[in-house]
Protein backbone atom coordinates (compact mmCIF):
# COMPACT_ATOMS: atom_id res chain seq x y z
CA UNK A 1 0.00 0.00 0.00
CA UNK A 2 2.80 2.36 0.87
CA UNK A 3 4.60 1.55 -2.34
CA UNK A 4 1.49 2.33 -4.37
CA UNK A 5 1.11 5.74 -2.77
CA UNK A 6 4.75 6.57 -3.47
CA UNK A 7 4.30 5.66 -7.14
CA UNK A 8 1.24 7.89 -7.50
CA UNK A 9 3.18 10.71 -5.85
CA UNK A 10 6.02 10.35 -8.30
CA UNK A 11 3.61 10.52 -11.25
CA UNK A 12 2.06 13.70 -9.86
CA UNK A 13 5.45 15.36 -9.53
CA UNK A 14 6.37 14.34 -13.07
CA UNK A 15 3.18 15.84 -14.42
CA UNK A 16 3.95 19.11 -12.69
CA UNK A 17 7.27 19.23 -14.50
CA UNK A 18 5.78 19.01 -18.02
CA UNK A 19 2.58 21.01 -17.62
CA UNK A 20 2.12 24.50 -16.18
CA UNK A 21 -0.44 27.26 -16.26
CA UNK A 22 0.09 30.19 -18.65
CA UNK A 23 -1.63 33.46 -17.86
CA UNK A 24 -1.02 36.38 -20.25
CA UNK A 25 -3.23 39.43 -19.96
CA UNK A 26 -6.85 38.29 -19.83
CA UNK A 27 -6.06 34.91 -21.42
CA UNK A 28 -4.91 31.69 -19.72
CA UNK A 29 -3.78 28.35 -21.10
CA UNK A 30 -2.09 25.18 -19.92
CA UNK A 31 1.44 24.81 -21.29
CA UNK A 32 2.82 21.36 -22.05
CA UNK A 33 6.41 21.11 -23.23
CA UNK A 34 8.74 23.99 -24.05
CA UNK A 35 6.11 26.38 -25.41
CA UNK A 36 8.24 29.47 -24.65
CA UNK A 37 11.11 28.25 -26.83
CA UNK A 38 8.73 27.40 -29.68
CA UNK A 39 7.09 30.87 -29.50
CA UNK A 40 10.48 32.58 -29.49
CA UNK A 41 11.41 30.84 -32.75
CA UNK A 42 8.33 31.42 -34.91
CA UNK A 43 10.22 34.17 -36.83
CA UNK A 44 13.89 33.72 -37.78
CA UNK A 45 15.94 36.26 -39.78
CA UNK A 46 12.78 38.15 -40.59
CA UNK A 47 10.96 35.14 -42.05
CA UNK A 48 8.18 32.96 -40.68
CA UNK A 49 9.67 29.75 -39.31
CA UNK A 50 6.37 27.86 -39.04
CA UNK A 51 3.36 26.76 -41.04
CA UNK A 52 -0.16 27.01 -39.60
CA UNK A 53 -2.59 24.12 -40.09
CA UNK A 54 -6.33 24.20 -39.39
CA UNK A 55 -8.65 21.19 -39.57
CA UNK A 56 -10.81 20.51 -42.62
CA UNK A 57 -13.76 20.07 -40.26
CA UNK A 58 -12.87 23.09 -38.14
CA UNK A 59 -15.50 25.47 -36.88
CA UNK A 60 -15.42 29.05 -38.12
CA UNK A 61 -14.00 30.15 -34.78
CA UNK A 62 -10.94 27.91 -35.29
CA UNK A 63 -10.33 29.44 -38.71
CA UNK A 64 -10.50 32.94 -37.22
CA UNK A 65 -8.02 31.91 -34.51
CA UNK A 66 -5.62 30.56 -37.15
CA UNK A 67 -5.89 33.81 -39.13
CA UNK A 68 -5.21 35.90 -36.04
CA UNK A 69 -2.09 33.87 -35.24
CA UNK A 70 -0.90 34.32 -38.85
CA UNK A 71 -1.46 38.10 -38.65
CA UNK A 72 0.50 38.35 -35.41
CA UNK A 73 3.42 36.41 -36.88
CA UNK A 74 3.32 38.67 -39.95
CA UNK A 75 3.69 41.74 -37.75
CA UNK A 76 6.94 40.33 -36.33
CA UNK A 77 8.64 39.96 -39.69
CA UNK A 78 11.47 42.49 -39.74
CA UNK A 79 15.25 42.42 -39.68
CA UNK A 80 17.57 44.30 -37.36
CA UNK A 81 20.86 45.85 -38.42
CA UNK A 82 23.10 48.89 -38.52
CA UNK A 83 22.04 51.72 -40.84
CA UNK A 84 24.99 52.38 -43.14
CA UNK A 85 23.56 55.03 -45.42
CA UNK A 86 20.54 57.25 -45.68
CA UNK A 87 19.53 60.69 -44.47
CA UNK A 88 18.86 62.47 -41.24
CA UNK A 89 16.86 65.49 -40.15
CA UNK A 90 18.86 67.88 -38.00
CA UNK A 91 17.41 70.68 -35.89
CA UNK A 92 19.52 73.83 -35.74
CA UNK A 93 18.76 76.57 -33.21
CA UNK A 94 20.53 79.92 -32.97
CA UNK A 95 20.21 83.14 -30.98
CA UNK A 96 21.99 86.46 -31.42
CA UNK A 97 21.55 90.19 -31.10
CA UNK A 98 23.11 93.20 -32.80
CA UNK A 99 24.65 96.30 -31.37
CA UNK A 100 22.11 98.75 -29.99
CA UNK A 101 21.42 102.42 -30.62
CA UNK A 102 20.18 104.91 -28.02
CA UNK A 103 17.01 106.03 -29.68
CA UNK A 104 15.90 107.95 -26.60
CA UNK A 105 17.98 109.05 -23.60
CA UNK A 106 15.80 110.12 -20.69
CA UNK A 107 18.02 112.90 -19.32
CA UNK A 108 19.03 114.41 -22.67
CA UNK A 109 16.98 116.86 -24.73
CA UNK A 110 16.72 115.17 -28.13
CA UNK A 111 15.37 116.34 -31.44
CA UNK A 112 12.75 114.58 -33.53
CA UNK A 113 14.03 111.52 -35.36
CA UNK A 114 14.45 112.06 -39.07
CA UNK A 115 13.48 108.83 -40.79
CA UNK A 116 16.52 106.86 -39.67
CA UNK A 117 16.94 103.41 -41.19
CA UNK A 118 18.68 100.82 -39.05
CA UNK A 119 20.67 98.05 -40.73
CA UNK A 120 22.24 94.78 -39.60
CA UNK A 121 24.19 92.10 -41.52
CA UNK A 122 26.27 88.98 -40.74
CA UNK A 123 29.45 91.06 -41.23
CA UNK A 124 29.48 94.79 -40.59
CA UNK A 125 31.66 95.31 -43.70
CA UNK A 126 28.52 94.84 -45.80
CA UNK A 127 26.92 97.83 -44.09
CA UNK A 128 29.44 100.20 -45.64
CA UNK A 129 27.91 99.77 -49.11
CA UNK A 130 24.78 101.56 -47.89
CA UNK A 131 26.36 104.41 -45.89
CA UNK A 132 26.08 106.94 -48.72
CA UNK A 133 22.69 105.67 -49.96
CA UNK A 134 19.32 107.16 -49.05
CA UNK A 135 16.87 104.80 -50.73
CA UNK A 136 16.03 101.45 -52.27
CA UNK A 137 13.15 102.35 -54.53
CA UNK A 138 10.26 103.54 -52.37
CA UNK A 139 12.15 102.57 -49.22
CA UNK A 140 13.62 105.99 -48.49
CA UNK A 141 15.44 107.41 -45.49
CA UNK A 142 17.45 110.48 -44.62
CA UNK A 143 20.15 108.60 -42.74
CA UNK A 144 21.22 105.04 -42.10
CA UNK A 145 22.52 103.75 -38.80
CA UNK A 146 24.52 100.52 -38.68
CA UNK A 147 23.81 98.27 -35.73
CA UNK A 148 26.81 96.13 -36.57
CA UNK A 149 26.49 92.43 -37.24
CA UNK A 150 23.87 89.87 -36.33
CA UNK A 151 25.84 86.62 -36.25
CA UNK A 152 22.92 84.35 -37.11
CA UNK A 153 22.16 86.07 -40.40
CA UNK A 154 23.50 83.85 -43.16
CA UNK A 155 26.50 84.53 -45.38
CA UNK A 156 27.73 82.50 -48.37
CA UNK A 157 31.48 82.77 -48.88
CA UNK A 158 31.56 81.58 -52.49
CA UNK A 159 28.44 82.07 -54.60
CA UNK A 160 29.93 80.29 -57.62
CA UNK A 161 31.70 77.16 -56.28
CA UNK A 162 31.94 75.48 -59.70
CA UNK A 163 33.18 78.67 -61.36
CA UNK A 164 30.47 78.71 -63.98
CA UNK A 165 30.79 82.46 -64.41
CA UNK A 166 34.17 83.53 -63.01
CA UNK A 167 36.89 82.46 -60.61
CA UNK A 168 36.34 85.30 -58.13
CA UNK A 169 35.02 84.08 -54.79
CA UNK A 170 32.18 86.56 -54.55
CA UNK A 171 29.97 86.55 -51.48
CA UNK A 172 26.28 86.74 -50.69
CA UNK A 173 24.69 87.92 -47.46
CA UNK A 174 21.40 88.65 -45.74
CA UNK A 175 20.70 92.25 -44.72
CA UNK A 176 17.81 93.64 -42.69
CA UNK A 177 16.57 97.25 -42.74
CA UNK A 178 13.94 98.93 -40.56
CA UNK A 179 13.10 102.64 -40.71
CA UNK A 180 11.74 104.29 -37.58
CA UNK A 181 9.81 107.57 -37.67
CA UNK A 182 8.69 109.44 -34.59
CA UNK A 183 9.54 111.78 -31.75
CA UNK A 184 12.29 111.08 -29.27
CA UNK A 185 10.46 111.42 -25.98
CA UNK A 186 9.47 109.14 -23.13
CA UNK A 187 6.00 108.63 -24.62
CA UNK A 188 7.50 106.55 -27.41
CA UNK A 189 5.14 107.00 -30.34
CA UNK A 190 7.49 105.57 -32.93
CA UNK A 191 6.10 104.36 -36.26
CA UNK A 192 7.17 101.70 -38.75
CA UNK A 193 5.06 102.28 -41.81
CA UNK A 194 4.16 100.17 -44.82
CA UNK A 195 7.24 99.76 -47.01
CA UNK A 196 9.61 100.82 -44.24
CA UNK A 197 11.19 97.43 -43.57
CA UNK A 198 13.18 95.29 -46.01
CA UNK A 199 14.84 91.89 -45.89
CA UNK A 200 17.50 91.60 -48.62
CA UNK A 201 19.69 88.76 -49.86
CA UNK A 202 22.33 90.19 -52.19
CA UNK A 203 25.58 89.24 -53.91
CA UNK A 204 28.77 91.19 -53.19
CA UNK A 205 32.35 91.32 -54.39
CA UNK A 206 34.94 89.36 -52.47
CA UNK A 207 35.98 92.59 -50.71
CA UNK A 208 32.35 93.21 -49.67
CA UNK A 209 32.56 96.79 -50.91
CA UNK A 210 30.43 96.52 -54.08
CA UNK A 211 27.51 94.57 -55.47
CA UNK A 212 27.91 91.79 -58.03
CA UNK A 213 25.45 90.43 -60.57
CA UNK A 214 23.28 87.52 -59.43
CA UNK A 215 23.56 84.72 -62.00
CA UNK A 216 22.09 81.29 -62.65
CA UNK A 217 23.80 78.71 -60.47
CA UNK A 218 24.80 81.24 -57.80
CA UNK A 219 24.30 80.26 -54.19
CA UNK A 220 22.51 82.78 -52.03
CA UNK A 221 21.06 82.75 -48.52
CA UNK A 222 17.32 83.06 -48.08
CA UNK A 223 15.73 83.26 -44.64
CA UNK A 224 18.55 81.37 -43.01
CA UNK A 225 19.20 78.62 -45.57
CA UNK A 226 21.45 78.38 -48.62
CA UNK A 227 19.80 78.04 -52.03
CA UNK A 228 20.98 77.87 -55.65
CA UNK A 229 19.41 80.09 -58.32
CA UNK A 230 18.00 77.95 -61.14
CA UNK A 231 15.86 80.39 -63.10
CA UNK A 232 15.06 84.09 -63.57
CA UNK A 233 11.90 84.25 -65.65
CA UNK A 234 11.47 87.38 -67.78
CA UNK A 235 7.93 86.55 -68.86
CA UNK A 236 6.30 85.47 -65.60
CA UNK A 237 8.52 87.63 -63.36
CA UNK A 238 9.84 85.13 -60.85
CA UNK A 239 13.14 83.92 -59.46
CA UNK A 240 13.38 80.20 -58.67
CA UNK A 241 15.82 78.80 -56.14
CA UNK A 242 16.35 75.32 -54.70
CA UNK A 243 18.53 73.18 -52.44
CA UNK A 244 21.55 71.70 -54.18
CA UNK A 245 21.56 67.89 -54.41
CA UNK A 246 24.10 67.47 -57.24
CA UNK A 247 26.65 69.74 -58.87
CA UNK A 248 28.98 68.07 -61.32
CA UNK A 249 29.31 66.27 -64.64
CA UNK A 250 27.04 63.52 -66.00
CA UNK A 251 28.04 61.40 -68.98
CA UNK A 252 25.72 61.01 -71.93
CA UNK A 253 23.32 58.11 -71.33
CA UNK A 254 23.72 58.21 -67.57
CA UNK A 255 21.49 59.65 -64.85
CA UNK A 256 21.37 60.86 -61.26
CA UNK A 257 18.94 59.23 -58.81
CA UNK A 258 17.12 61.71 -56.57
CA UNK A 259 15.10 59.08 -54.70
CA UNK A 260 11.32 58.61 -54.52
CA UNK A 261 11.41 57.26 -58.08
CA UNK A 262 12.85 60.45 -59.64
CA UNK A 263 15.95 60.58 -61.82
CA UNK A 264 17.59 63.23 -64.00
CA UNK A 265 19.12 61.85 -67.18
CA UNK A 266 21.39 63.23 -69.88
CA UNK A 267 19.82 61.39 -72.80
CA UNK A 268 22.10 62.72 -75.53
CA UNK A 269 24.77 65.27 -76.33
CA UNK A 270 24.89 66.15 -80.04
CA UNK A 271 27.65 67.86 -81.97
CA UNK A 272 27.13 71.58 -82.73
CA UNK A 273 26.11 72.53 -86.25
CA UNK A 274 28.94 75.05 -86.47
CA UNK A 275 32.51 74.91 -85.24
CA UNK A 276 31.99 77.69 -82.70
CA UNK A 277 28.54 76.56 -81.54
CA UNK A 278 27.44 74.76 -78.40
CA UNK A 279 26.39 71.09 -78.42
CA UNK A 280 22.70 70.34 -78.07
CA UNK A 281 21.72 68.45 -74.95
CA UNK A 282 18.62 66.38 -74.32
CA UNK A 283 17.94 66.39 -70.57
CA UNK A 284 15.04 64.52 -68.95
CA UNK A 285 13.37 64.28 -65.57
CA UNK A 286 11.86 60.82 -65.06
CA UNK A 287 9.47 59.40 -62.50
CA UNK A 288 9.54 55.61 -62.11
CA UNK A 289 11.26 55.36 -65.49
CA UNK A 290 8.74 57.52 -67.36
CA UNK A 291 9.68 60.93 -68.74
CA UNK A 292 7.75 63.72 -66.99
CA UNK A 293 9.77 66.70 -68.26
CA UNK A 294 12.24 67.11 -71.12
CA UNK A 295 14.25 69.80 -72.89
CA UNK A 296 16.44 69.55 -75.98
CA UNK A 297 18.46 72.69 -76.58
CA UNK A 298 21.87 74.27 -76.55
CA UNK A 299 23.14 75.27 -73.14
CA UNK A 300 22.30 76.97 -70.86
CA UNK A 301 19.19 74.83 -70.24
CA UNK A 302 16.92 75.61 -67.28
CA UNK A 303 13.94 73.44 -66.36
CA UNK A 304 11.67 73.01 -63.34
CA UNK A 305 9.28 70.17 -62.60
CA UNK A 306 7.45 70.32 -59.28
CA UNK A 307 10.08 70.89 -56.63
CA UNK A 308 12.96 69.65 -58.84
CA UNK A 309 15.12 72.12 -60.75
CA UNK A 310 17.83 71.39 -63.34
CA UNK A 311 20.38 73.66 -64.99
CA UNK A 312 22.72 72.41 -67.73
CA UNK A 313 25.53 74.95 -67.82
CA UNK A 314 27.73 73.51 -70.54
CA UNK A 315 28.36 70.36 -72.58
CA UNK A 316 31.10 68.82 -74.67
CA UNK A 317 32.07 65.65 -76.51
CA UNK A 318 35.13 63.47 -76.02
CA UNK A 319 37.99 63.72 -78.48
CA UNK A 320 36.65 60.97 -80.70
CA UNK A 321 33.07 62.36 -80.58
CA UNK A 322 31.93 58.97 -79.28
CA UNK A 323 29.97 60.38 -76.36
CA UNK A 324 29.40 63.62 -74.52
CA UNK A 325 29.28 65.13 -71.07
CA UNK A 326 27.07 67.75 -69.46
CA UNK A 327 27.93 70.03 -66.55
CA UNK A 328 24.77 70.10 -64.50
CA UNK A 329 23.23 71.45 -61.31
CA UNK A 330 20.27 69.60 -59.76
CA UNK A 331 18.21 71.01 -56.88
CA UNK A 332 15.14 70.00 -54.94
CA UNK A 333 12.79 71.88 -52.62
CA UNK A 334 12.37 74.53 -55.31
CA UNK A 335 11.00 77.86 -54.05
CA UNK A 336 9.40 80.15 -56.64
CA UNK A 337 9.71 83.80 -55.64
CA UNK A 338 7.01 85.62 -57.61
CA UNK A 339 7.88 89.30 -57.89
CA UNK A 340 5.22 91.66 -56.56
CA UNK A 341 3.42 88.84 -54.74
CA UNK A 342 3.33 88.05 -51.02
CA UNK A 343 5.80 85.34 -50.08
CA UNK A 344 4.53 85.32 -46.52
CA UNK A 345 1.67 87.47 -45.22
CA UNK A 346 2.54 91.20 -45.34
CA UNK A 347 5.88 90.62 -47.12
CA UNK A 348 6.12 91.02 -50.91
CA UNK A 349 8.91 89.74 -53.16
CA UNK A 350 11.10 92.13 -55.18
CA UNK A 351 14.22 91.84 -57.28
CA UNK A 352 17.09 94.09 -56.16
CA UNK A 353 18.65 96.23 -58.89
CA UNK A 354 22.04 97.32 -57.57
CA UNK A 355 22.70 99.67 -60.49
CA UNK A 356 19.67 101.86 -59.74
CA UNK A 357 19.35 100.90 -56.05
CA UNK A 358 15.71 99.98 -56.56
CA UNK A 359 13.37 97.12 -55.71
CA UNK A 360 11.66 95.91 -58.88
CA UNK A 361 8.48 93.89 -59.50
CA UNK A 362 9.23 93.26 -63.19
CA UNK A 363 12.34 91.49 -64.42
CA UNK A 364 12.21 93.63 -67.58
CA UNK A 365 12.67 96.77 -65.45
CA UNK A 366 16.02 95.58 -64.08
CA UNK A 367 18.97 97.32 -65.68
CA UNK A 368 21.50 95.31 -67.68
CA UNK A 369 23.64 93.23 -65.31
CA UNK A 370 21.96 95.02 -62.41
CA UNK A 371 20.21 92.07 -60.74
CA UNK A 372 22.07 91.54 -57.48
CA UNK A 373 19.58 89.94 -55.14
CA UNK A 374 16.07 89.28 -53.96
CA UNK A 375 14.15 91.22 -51.30
CA UNK A 376 11.06 91.01 -49.13
CA UNK A 377 9.43 94.38 -48.36
CA UNK A 378 6.86 95.02 -45.65
CA UNK A 379 3.39 95.52 -47.19
CA UNK A 380 1.24 95.33 -44.06
CA UNK A 381 -0.53 98.03 -42.09
CA UNK A 382 1.42 100.85 -40.48
CA UNK A 383 2.73 99.95 -37.03
CA UNK A 384 2.01 103.12 -35.07
CA UNK A 385 2.85 104.43 -31.59
CA UNK A 386 5.43 101.79 -30.77
CA UNK A 387 6.78 102.22 -27.24
CA UNK A 388 9.58 100.83 -25.14
CA UNK A 389 9.52 97.01 -25.01
CA UNK A 390 7.53 96.86 -28.25
CA UNK A 391 8.91 94.86 -31.17
CA UNK A 392 8.46 94.40 -34.91
CA UNK A 393 9.00 91.09 -36.75
CA UNK A 394 10.87 91.20 -40.04
CA UNK A 395 9.63 88.42 -42.34
CA UNK A 396 9.00 86.13 -39.34
CA UNK A 397 12.78 85.86 -39.16
CA UNK A 398 14.42 88.80 -37.36
CA UNK A 399 12.95 90.92 -34.56
CA UNK A 400 13.49 94.67 -34.28
CA UNK A 401 13.09 95.74 -30.64
CA UNK A 402 12.68 98.97 -28.70
CA UNK A 403 14.32 97.90 -25.49
CA UNK A 404 13.68 99.59 -22.15
CA UNK A 405 17.03 100.40 -20.54
CA UNK A 406 16.44 102.29 -17.26
CA UNK A 407 13.94 104.63 -18.93
CA UNK A 408 16.15 104.98 -22.01
CA UNK A 409 15.06 103.32 -25.27
CA UNK A 410 17.55 101.29 -27.28
CA UNK A 411 16.93 100.06 -30.81
CA UNK A 412 18.42 96.70 -31.74
CA UNK A 413 17.90 93.53 -33.79
CA UNK A 414 17.52 90.05 -32.30
CA UNK A 415 17.18 86.53 -33.66
CA UNK A 416 15.92 83.36 -31.99
CA UNK A 417 15.40 80.82 -34.75
CA UNK A 418 15.17 77.05 -35.08
CA UNK A 419 15.20 75.25 -38.43
CA UNK A 420 15.07 71.61 -39.43
CA UNK A 421 17.20 70.51 -42.37
CA UNK A 422 17.46 67.12 -44.06
CA UNK A 423 20.89 65.89 -45.09
CA UNK A 424 22.20 62.85 -46.91
CA UNK A 425 25.45 61.30 -45.70
CA UNK A 426 28.35 63.48 -46.80
CA UNK A 427 26.14 66.48 -47.57
CA UNK A 428 26.98 69.91 -46.16
CA UNK A 429 24.43 72.69 -45.69
CA UNK A 430 24.64 76.27 -44.51
CA UNK A 431 21.81 77.16 -42.14
CA UNK A 432 21.57 80.12 -39.74
CA UNK A 433 25.18 80.89 -40.66
CA UNK A 434 26.37 77.51 -39.38
CA UNK A 435 27.87 74.88 -41.67
CA UNK A 436 26.37 71.47 -40.93
CA UNK A 437 27.80 68.26 -42.40
CA UNK A 438 26.35 64.77 -41.95
CA UNK A 439 29.40 62.51 -41.77
CA UNK A 440 27.69 59.24 -40.92
CA UNK A 441 24.71 57.58 -39.29
CA UNK A 442 25.51 54.90 -36.75
CA UNK A 443 22.42 53.44 -35.13
CA UNK A 444 20.62 50.19 -34.52
CA UNK A 445 17.35 50.03 -36.43
CA UNK A 446 14.47 47.79 -37.45
CA UNK A 447 14.31 47.64 -41.20
CA UNK A 448 11.01 46.72 -42.85
CA UNK A 449 11.25 43.99 -45.46
CA UNK A 450 8.84 42.78 -48.12
CA UNK A 451 7.52 39.47 -46.82
CA UNK A 452 4.29 37.51 -46.81
CA UNK A 453 2.75 36.46 -43.53
CA UNK A 454 2.08 32.69 -43.21
CA UNK A 455 -1.31 31.55 -44.47
CA UNK A 456 -3.18 28.81 -42.63
CA UNK A 457 -3.60 25.64 -44.71
CA UNK A 458 -5.98 22.69 -44.25
CA UNK A 459 -4.86 19.46 -42.62
CA UNK A 460 -5.54 17.73 -45.96
CA UNK A 461 -2.84 19.91 -47.53
CA UNK A 462 -0.16 19.27 -44.89
CA UNK A 463 1.73 16.29 -43.55
CA UNK A 464 3.77 15.59 -40.44
CA UNK A 465 6.15 13.44 -42.47
CA UNK A 466 6.79 16.04 -45.21
CA UNK A 467 7.04 19.18 -43.06
CA UNK A 468 10.13 21.35 -43.70
CA UNK A 469 9.54 23.67 -40.73
CA UNK A 470 7.69 23.80 -37.44
CA UNK A 471 3.91 23.50 -37.43
CA UNK A 472 1.18 25.23 -35.44
CA UNK A 473 -1.90 23.01 -35.38
CA UNK A 474 -5.12 24.83 -34.51
CA UNK A 475 -7.87 22.57 -33.12
CA UNK A 476 -8.08 19.31 -31.22
CA UNK A 477 -8.06 15.73 -32.57
CA UNK A 478 -11.79 15.82 -33.42
CA UNK A 479 -11.41 18.63 -35.99
CA UNK A 480 -7.70 18.51 -36.99
CA UNK A 481 -6.37 15.30 -38.55
CA UNK A 482 -2.71 16.13 -37.73
CA UNK A 483 -3.60 16.73 -34.09
CA UNK A 484 -5.38 13.36 -34.15
CA UNK A 485 -2.18 11.68 -35.42
CA UNK A 486 -0.24 13.17 -32.51
CA UNK A 487 -2.93 12.06 -30.06
CA UNK A 488 -2.94 8.52 -31.47
CA UNK A 489 0.84 8.42 -31.04
CA UNK A 490 0.48 9.51 -27.42
CA UNK A 491 2.37 12.79 -28.05
CA UNK A 492 -0.52 15.06 -26.95
CA UNK A 493 -3.48 14.49 -24.71
CA UNK A 494 -6.51 16.65 -25.51
CA UNK A 495 -10.13 15.62 -25.13
CA UNK A 496 -13.55 17.24 -24.76
CA UNK A 497 -12.79 18.19 -21.14
CA UNK A 498 -9.41 19.83 -21.79
CA UNK A 499 -8.91 23.51 -20.89
CA UNK A 500 -7.22 25.92 -23.26
CA UNK A 501 -3.92 24.20 -24.01
CA UNK A 502 -0.63 24.93 -25.75
CA UNK A 503 1.24 21.66 -26.17
CA UNK A 504 4.58 21.10 -27.89
CA UNK A 505 5.41 17.75 -29.49
CA UNK A 506 9.17 17.93 -29.99
CA UNK A 507 10.47 16.76 -33.40
CA UNK A 508 7.09 15.32 -34.40
CA UNK A 509 6.97 16.96 -37.85
CA UNK A 510 9.83 15.39 -39.81
CA UNK A 511 12.21 16.47 -37.05
CA UNK A 512 10.57 19.86 -36.53
CA UNK A 513 8.62 20.79 -33.42
CA UNK A 514 4.82 21.01 -33.46
CA UNK A 515 2.69 23.31 -31.31
CA UNK A 516 -0.93 22.25 -30.79
CA UNK A 517 -3.31 25.13 -30.01
CA UNK A 518 -6.54 23.55 -28.80
CA UNK A 519 -9.05 22.95 -26.03
CA UNK A 520 -12.10 20.87 -25.19
CA UNK A 521 -14.39 23.14 -27.24
CA UNK A 522 -14.26 26.04 -29.69
CA UNK A 523 -14.13 28.68 -26.95
CA UNK A 524 -11.20 26.93 -25.24
CA UNK A 525 -9.34 26.71 -28.57
CA UNK A 526 -9.92 30.44 -29.14
CA UNK A 527 -8.62 31.19 -25.64
CA UNK A 528 -5.48 29.11 -26.31
CA UNK A 529 -4.92 31.02 -29.57
CA UNK A 530 -5.23 34.37 -27.80
CA UNK A 531 -2.77 33.24 -25.14
CA UNK A 532 -0.25 32.30 -27.85
CA UNK A 533 -0.73 35.68 -29.59
CA UNK A 534 -0.01 37.40 -26.29
CA UNK A 535 3.24 35.43 -26.01
CA UNK A 536 4.53 36.34 -29.47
Amino acid sequence: MAMSMKKIGAIAVGGAMVASALATGAFAAEKVGDVDAFAADVVADGNANVDIVVGSNAAALDVVSAANIAAKIGSLMFTEGTVEDGAATVSVKAEAESDDFELYVSDVDQATTADVAFITTPDKDYNDVFEAKTSMGDFTYTAIESLGKLDTLTEVDDVDPSEWNNSDENNAAELVFVKVTGTNDDDGEYDINEGDAVYLSATFSDDKDAFEELRIGNRIPFLGEEYAVVKVDNDDDFIAVGKEVFDGVIKEGESYDLGNGYTVAIDSVLSPLTADGDPKVNVKILKDGKTVAEKFDTTQIKMIYGDIGVVVNSAWENVGSDYGYAEILIVDNVVTLELGEEFIPDWEVYAFDATTMTLEKDVSDISANGLAGVALQYSGDDEEDLEKDDSFDVADYVTFELEDDDDDINALFKMDQAKEVSLAIGQTVNVLNAEIKLSEIDAEAKEAVVMTAPIAVLDSEASLDAADKGLILVGGPVVNALTAELADAGLVAIDNESPATLAVAAGAANGNDVLVVAGGDRAATEEAAEALIDML
